[in-house]
């Protein structure tokens, strides 16, 4: 990924080729996926990190407030809060549920968005990741082309297995995954049209075909235990008791 193009730039251009044929095609399926999970996803609070879609449609979730954030303000692109990627204008443990749609690709530290997500998310909150397939035709085609082409090919594609490795480390569970779109990266409408048998008729989809995936993974609680019995086991400042004043003075007398 070419680090000198500010994340703005990345955004505004991952945002165009999402108004090519091909990238409208994708937008359709990728948001009818997260409609499928948005009526799962419970509570107050709901916000969705830089979409690239021309619209973000939340109309199936049941949360009540839903804030849209992006890097920059973009003509047609609503935008409830104007923040920085990876430093959020967000209180700790006050959200419900997070999505990120390719927001990992195009910033420079995924590690640092996580971070932010683990941040900002209420215990048992939900974690939503829309993200490219490295291990697929798009992976190849983004190898062949990333020097050369713009976005998504000039993008960071994060696996599947890595996501849930680092989620694993930040203390989130992953829930299921699906694979998206199961036809190559071609840019030509009448032959996305002919290739439409490629995508299965199950949800689970196949890893080596798909040029997308969207994972849901929930933050773990943490359980506190609580001790029957806390001077025996409270832990001393000092190896050896010190007496007492009221022990010295008795010494003294005796």
């Amino acid at each position: 990924m070419n680090t000198l193009i500010s994340l703005p730039e990345r955004a505004a251009s991952l945002q165009h080729w999402y108004r090519r044929p091909l990238g409208r095609l994708l937008a359709d399926i990728e948001l009818g996926a997260l409609a499928e999970q948005l009526p799962q996803l419970f509570g107050y609070h709901l916000v969705v990190v830089d979409p690239p879609w021309e619209s973000c449609s939340l109309a199936d979730s049941r949360i009540p407030h839903q804030v849209v954030q992006r890097t920059g303000s973009a003509a047609g692109m609503e935008a409830g809060v104007i923040g920085a990627t990876d430093q959020w204008p967000v209180m700790t443990d006050t959200v419900d549920a997070i999505i990120l749609p390719h927001t990992l690709e195009i910033t420079a530290d995924p590690h640092q968005v996580l971070r932010e997500a683990d941040r900002s998310l209420i215990p048992d909150g939900h974690l939503v990741i829309i993200g490219f397939n490295p291990r697929s035709l798009w992976g190849l085609r983004r190898w062949v082309s990333r020097r050369s082409a713009g976005m998504p090919w000039q993008s960071r594609f994060l696996s599947v297995s890595r996501l849930q490795d680092w989620l694993s480390l930040l203390g989130f569970d992953t829930l299921h995954c699906h694979y998206l779109f199961h036809r190559p990266p071609v840019n030509n409408q009448r032959m996305q049209e002919r290739l439409q048998f490629l995508e299965p008729e199950n949800a689970q989809g196949r890893m080596l075909l798909a040029g997308a995936y969207i994972l849901v993974a929930q933050k773990r609680t943490v359980i506190m235990t609580l001790l029957k019995n806390g001077r025996s086991t409270r832990r001393r400042l000092f190896p050896v008791g010190i007496p007492s004043s009221s022990q010295r003075n008795l010494r003294r007398a005796g």
